[in-house]
């Protein structure tokens, strides 16, 4: 109850420095389906998982970040949930680590119009076929304690099998239909570093595709795992990724989030009622792998992509508010179609008005967070 009341007091510090008159207060509220209202009081009373899926609003980090942190004031994480080595995409690594590859590596991503990889969730991956290459990982935060580290593959009889060395031994590899595979490596020792390197088991296997690296807290009770792709729109994610329901089974979420919708909202070919149907058609098929699962949809922000108006806004937001899920109306909540200039002028937005600023999507994320844990977890407050 204490760290909760040191969150509002700091989340309505933060809101003082905003325009009230903008931020619309009554609107802060998850629209719950059964599954979501199921799920109440789970979180802190079992292990719980959460995958979280978006754009670049998700890839950037600030604002998943700063849902892991409010999370983490409340109960043990247990570690950084799936991150990829963006560096190896030609972007920016994430927060967990700094990458550096030796050999050749091949990689694709889901914006891709035909991908040459088999993809997963992350949206992201790379591949070798040279048995010499490694990936290096140092991690940002000196001062983290993981105890291990797991690594998604693909894992058919034609992959090499990674290796972190001699301070990790394999605790145990998973599997899971004919492509997707996890192996958990446990370190005997602190690390600050790792190098993931491959090992030939048999004389099929002739490549290595890697979906992420996961650094592991075996002491903790939540799983937060941040999955975003810069410039992705919904149907990239459910076209383009053929082994998404492998990895959701490994993963075997409690809740799903979605944050999608603001480059459809840009994209002058969007269609509400197609948008409906295939995203309609994408949840169905998650409920047959994943029966108790909760979908929550939340809609984009305002923004103005170098002040550009987002045209189709409205339909992206009305036709998420039609999909059979929970939902969050974020942009009714940060003032909903013009709030942008308000947040603007108060230094939320970087340059671009298309991105926030780090002040910004944390603010984002309180008010998002400040729904999501007084609904499923009342008690709490």
């Amino acid at each position: 109850m204490r760290k909760l009341l040191f969150f509002l007091l700091g989340f309505y510090a933060a809101l003082g420095q905003t325009d009230s008159t903008v931020i619309c207060l009554p609107c802060n509220q998850i629209n719950e389906d059964q599954a979501f209202l199921q799920l109440k009081n789970s979180i802190g009373s079992r292990p719980f998982r959460i995958v979280h899926i978006g754009d670049s609003h998700i890839q950037i980090g600030h604002f998943a970040k700063q849902i892991r942190d409010v999370f983490a004031a409340h109960v043990p994480l247990m570690g950084t949930g799936i991150s990829f080595p963006y560096s190896m995409a030609k972007s920016v690594d994430g927060p967990w680590f700094k990458s550096k590859a030796t050999g050749i590596w091949i990689g694709d991503k889901i914006l891709s119009a035909n991908p040459k990889l088999d993809l997963g969730l992350t949206g992201y991956s790379v591949m070798t076929k040279d048995s010499a290459a490694s990936i290096s990982f140092q991690l940002r935060d000196s001062k983290a304690n993981y105890d291990g580290v797991k690594v998604w593959f693909n894992s058919d009889s034609l992959s090499f099998f990674p290796d972190l060395g001699d301070n990790f031994h394999l605790l145990n590899f998973t599997q899971m239909g004919t492509k997707m595979g996890v192996a958990h490596f446990v370190a005997k020792n602190r690390f600050e570093q790792f190098e993931l390197k491959l090992l030939k088991k048999d004389s099929l296997n002739q490549s290595f595709q890697l979906h992420g690296i996961e650094l592991v807290n075996s002491q903790g009770s939540l799983a937060y795992h941040a999955l975003g792709v810069a410039g992705a729109q919904f149907s990239h994610l459910i076209f383009r990724t053929p082994h998404w329901k492998e990895q959701l089974k490994l993963l075997n979420p409690d809740l799903l989030i979605f944050s999608y919708g603001t480059n459809e909202a840009y994209n002058s070919n969007f269609d509400a009622p197609t948008f409906v149907k295939q995203v309609g058609r994408f949840f169905n098929e998650i409920k047959t792998v994943l029966p108790q699962v909760a979908i929550l949809m939340t809609s984009p922000p305002d923004t103005r992509s170098q002040n550009r108006i987002p045209l189709k806004q409205v339909e992206v937001i009305e036709g998420q508010r039609q999909l059979s899920s929970s939902f969050y109306d974020l942009n009714k909540v940060m003032g909903g179609f013009g709030s942008y200039q308000a947040w603007i002028e108060h230094n939320y937005f970087l340059k671009d008005k298309l991105h926030l600023n780090k002040a910004g999507y944390e603010l984002q994320a309180d008010l998002f967070m400040l729904a999501l844990l007084g609904q499923l977890q009342p008690n709490w407050d």
